[in-house]
């Protein structure tokens, strides 16, 4: 008997541990400043409370870009650099994404636009914007997300 409880919370603990984890999730990743449309795959990872959002471009290994998410303190970590909650929030038409930065006033910011379900929705940087869909849209969507997007960054509470 003890076997069979034992096989029991085995295969409970296997199937409880596959389902924090998503993979080849297809993402497309557009930039402001041209039509030239990245393709990504994101793998979704949870572990201990934290969730890990990989976003792998097939291309080019250094354009991959890896966001942590600790949801008891509210931050990301990209690239080495602490991102802090914003007040700010954008609304899209089904979930809301809240905006992180830098604690530090550079003149160059980064703003990225988060929600812990869907992960990264944009990156905001001087010369380097970009967001990522899981839809293609047009370049008249792309732009009118855009400008919500900075609309909502640049709104004051």
């Amino acid at each position: 008997m003890k076997n069979v409880n034992f096989l029991l919370v085995f295969v409970l603990f296997f199937v409880i541990s596959c389902a924090n984890e998503e993979k080849n999730i297809q993402i497309f990743g557009y930039s402001l400043h041209n039509d030239k449309i990245q393709k990504l795959k994101l793998n979704r990872i949870q572990k201990n409370n934290i969730k890990y959002f990989e976003y792998i471009n097939s291309n080019d290994s250094i354009k991959d870009l890896k966001v942590i998410f600790n949801p008891e303190k509210d931050f990301l970590l990209v690239d080495m650099d602490t991102f802090y909650v914003l007040k700010n929030t954008y609304n899209s038409k089904v979930l809301e994404f809240k905006m992180y930065q830098t604690k530090e006033n550079k003149s160059h910011n980064r703003t990225l636009v988060f929600n812990d379900t869907y992960g990264l929705l944009a990156s905001l940087a001087n010369g380097a914007d970009f967001i990522f869909l899981k839809d293609s849209v047009s370049s008249n969507d792309r732009t009118i997300i855009f400008k919500e997007i900075f609309l909502d960054l640049n709104k004051i509470n």
